[in-house]
């Protein structure tokens, strides 16, 4: 666990750090960029995400799940990565063929409503390519024990190089034509630094050692690749298509004004994001031990901690709805109820711990694969109702019912078929030190300056939440930190 604990809170430092930059590239964007601009970023980021997720061919799957048996420094991996780039490549190429078939469909059904998308649509391309091979190879770094170089690259480099990119929009050093040649280039960078990176760290040998993949090797690796296409697409579909679908409904507008509100929500997703690339190694090595006191320790304490640091994420942003869309614009009215509605669904998918990689990475991976296949359709058909009815609104509720529905499945899952339960009496109490402290905030009236507003209710909620939870001892881990931070305090004056 000690490992698990330093690259979480390191890639946690990270990952916040790239919130508070990405808040000012969310606000300074909302002030330089028109929301069909805005719509496209996130179009390219949705589209480009299920193309690459399919090009990896599921070979992430096997990755996580088979890397332990290549694993030998001496004999550098018995050539993984040699099968990874190639496998990646021949993805790459069958996505490119059916990118160029729906090309036509595209320009088609765009061209009118969204003409920006159809402009650039051949930066696509580029983008798939280098974000299929971050896939490949973010996967392989964190299986080496390194899940914090990822985390850094997507959370933070990206964010600062968007803020670079919209500061020099804003002096006129750059058009947008440039501006989206350095997006695609922000977004493509980790690709290129992970593979500097590993030929550094002598972890890129590109020799092949075919001779290792034994027949039973070879059917179980096809076997995983199979059920991993189809549970990674889902998988990022899920998070993906209700931009993709609002934007078909309606215009890049309102997927653009989308875009921003989802952005506070999966603020709330942060802490289970860093601890969910690492522990999914230890997880890994754990089931290959038949070492099931760790995986569930790991379970547990996962649980509990993203729930402690997500719920008060989510009551930090429940609180200040008014306060968050004064600080947006006026554009922005009505969107409260998608603030709420996508932070609760984080918050629910945070408390369900490592769940996913417990599954993923255990010989009853395929149920997984299975449920999200079945929940993409049924995400399809909730957003194809929910979104005509009530837009943003809908595409979020839809949301809420598929991805939380998909994390307690889950859960029921593990404990069903595993005996392996991560919430405890100790969960009831954080939710009711949650409840409490948000009751206590919503009783404060509002205040006419709004920043003045969100300062005190943000330091109440900290203090409320913080405090009672220290009291009664809702996160080991977090109570150590800080009576260890507590210690180095009182310390000096303790020899005075």
């Amino acid at each position: 666990m000690g490992v698990i604990k330093r690259q979480t809170i390191k890639g946690s430092i990270y990952s916040y750090l790239g919130v508070g930059i990405g808040f000012l590239v969310t606000i300074i964007s909302i002030k330089l960029l028109t929301t069909a601009q805005i719509g496209l970023t996130a179009i390219f980021v949705a589209v480009s995400g299920i193309y690459s997720q399919f090009s990896t061919l599921g070979f992430t799957k096997v990755i996580e799940r088979l890397f332990p048996y290549f694993r030998d420094e001496e004999n550098k991996h018995n050539g993984f990565v040699f099968l990874t780039l190639i496998v990646g490549l021949i993805g790459f190429l069958v996505s490119l063929v059916s990118f160029f078939f729906l090309k036509s469909y595209i320009i088609e059904n765009y061209q009118s409503k969204s003409p920006l998308l159809v402009e650039y649509i051949w930066f696509l391309v580029p983008l798939i390519f280098f974000r299929m091979y971050a896939l490949l190879l973010d996967t392989y770094n964190k299986m080496l024990f390194d899940a914090t170089t990822g985390t850094i690259l997507n959370d933070f480099v990206y964010r600062v190089g968007n803020l670079f990119l919209l500061g020099a929009y804003y002096l006129k050093w750059i058009d947008f034509s440039i501006f989206i040649w350095g997006y695609i280039f922000f977004l493509s960078l980790p690709a290129i630094y992970l593979t500097g990176l590993l030929i550094y760290r002598k972890q890129f040998n590109i020799a092949p050692k075919l001779h290792f993949i034994t027949p039973n090797l070879r059917k179980e690796m096809i076997g995983l690749s199979v059920f991993g296409i189809i549970g990674g697409v889902s998988s990022i579909a899920l998070k993906q298509i209700d931009t993709i679908m609002l934007g078909a409904y309606t215009d890049l507008s309102v997927a653009g004004v989308y875009s921003i509100i989802f952005y506070f929500g999966t603020v709330v997703l942060i802490p289970s994001v860093a601890l969910g690339k690492i522990s999914s190694t230890i997880i890994a090595d754990s089931w290959k031990n038949k070492d099931l006191k760790t995986i569930d320790d790991i379970y547990f304490k996962s649980s509990i901690n993203q729930l402690f640091f997500s719920l008060l994420l989510f009551i930090l942003i429940a609180a200040n709805t008014n306060n968050i869309i004064q600080l947006l614009g006026h554009r922005y009215q009505g969107t409260e109820w998608v603030i709420i509605l996508v932070s609760l669904t984080s918050l629910i998918v945070a408390s369900t711990g490592s769940s996913v990689q417990i599954i993923g990475t255990s010989h009853k991976y395929k149920i997984q694969t299975y449920s999200l296949g079945l929940l993409v359709v049924l995400s399809v058909i909730f957003y194809a109702i929910f979104i005509p009815m009530l837009g943003m609104i809908g595409a979020a509720l839809g949301s809420l019912l598929s991805i939380s529905g998909a994390s307690l499945l889950r859960v029921y899952y593990l404990k069903r078929n595993m005996n392996l339960f991560p919430y405890r009496g100790i969960h009831f109490k954080c939710l009711a030190i949650g409840v409490f402290t948000f009751i206590v905030v919503q009783i404060i009236p509002s205040l006419d300056n709004f920043l003045i507003d969100l300062f005190l209710r943000c330091s109440l909620i900290a203090v409320l939440f913080i405090g009672l939870s220290y009291l009664f001892r809702i996160s080991d881990d977090f109570n150590r930190m800080a009576d260890k931070m507590l210690a180095q305090i009182i310390a000096p004056f303790k020899k005075a």
